[in-house]
């Protein structure tokens, strides 16, 4: 029986409601292991630079990964900072979340500190309009950074990195020791480089020289790392190589990336952290 156009249409628009509700469903039964999953990725990398080794924490994230958010929760310590260094309470940033944009306290309640910040940074316009601002007048500026402290006893603080590379952006985070001066470890986790060039950011061969580099010279001015193309030794000789790694062969772009964009995130931080070398400064 030879059916109208009517009945095709009839047809196509069913089976587009079937699968925009079965897709909503899928996405809502899915969305509490997506985050849990997000979380886990940002959590594992900050693992890593604080020393645990990967290989444990890749068997952790197989056994019971919400062991493995245990031990963050347990070991490491959000700390907010706003452009004019005032140290941020988590609970005033998610009031304001809850005041201007309805949003559930108990929900915001269950994610941790690095969540609520992305929250905070997309709603950022809304929030301004909400406020009567524009971005620029109501941004606060959040630094957020970790500090590491197994037992009870400061070990490393931790400060998210990122920017461009050759092809795209390029993410880490660096641990600097308690003299917020000496480089213990830093990873780039994330990035578009190319593989065998650029892309060797993310090896151990590269990452491993810029521990005990300092991003302080030896007047306590901020100077930050730099990438170098070539040998460290060689371009720098009778030079302090305190603030210089060695750059990788092709990867000329990538290693000015990484200079340009540790400068800029740590300079950001370093008028903070030199409250807390001047607090902790000897009399």
């Amino acid at each position: 029986m030879q059916r109208g156009n009517t009945f095709t249409f009839a047809f196509a628009f069913l089976i587009c409601v079937v699968c925009s509700v079965s897709l909503a469903v899928a996405a809502t039964y899915l969305k509490p292991a997506q985050d849990v999953a997000q979380r886990l990725d940002v959590i594992k990398n900050i693992l890593s630079v604080a020393g645990y080794p990967d290989e444990e924490i890749a068997a952790q994230m197989r056994r019971n990964p919400r062991e493995l958010i245990a031990t963050f929760e347990q070991n490491f310590h959000a700390r907010i900072v706003d452009q004019n260094n005032r140290e941020v309470p988590l609970d005033e940033i998610k009031s304001e979340l809850v005041t201007r944009l309805g949003y559930n306290r108990e929900e915001l309640d269950q994610k941790q500190a690095f969540e609520i910040i992305q929250i905070f940074q997309e709603k950022l316009s809304l929030l301004a309009a909400s406020a009567g601002q524009t971005e620029e007048q109501y941004d606060p500026g959040y630094n957020l950074l970790f500090l590491y402290q197994p037992e009870g006893q400061l070990k490393y603080y931790i400060v998210p990195v990122e920017g461009y590379g050759l092809w795209d952006m390029i993410y880490g985070y660096i641990a600097l020791e308690p003299d917020l001066n000496t480089v213990a470890d830093i990873r780039f986790y994330k990035h578009q480089e190319t593989p065998g060039l650029g892309g060797e950011c993310s090896k151990p061969w590269f990452t491993n020289n810029f521990r005990g580099k300092k991003i302080l010279n030896d007047q306590g001015e901020f100077v930050s790392i730099a990438v170098v193309k070539g040998k460290a030794a060689e371009l720098h000789e009778g030079e302090s190589l305190n603030h210089y790694v060695d750059g990788i062969s092709g990867g000329t772009i990538t290693g000015q990336g990484i200079t340009r964009f540790l400068r800029e995130d740590l300079g950001r931080y370093n008028e903070y952290f030199q409250t807390i070398r001047t607090a902790e400064a000897p009399i």
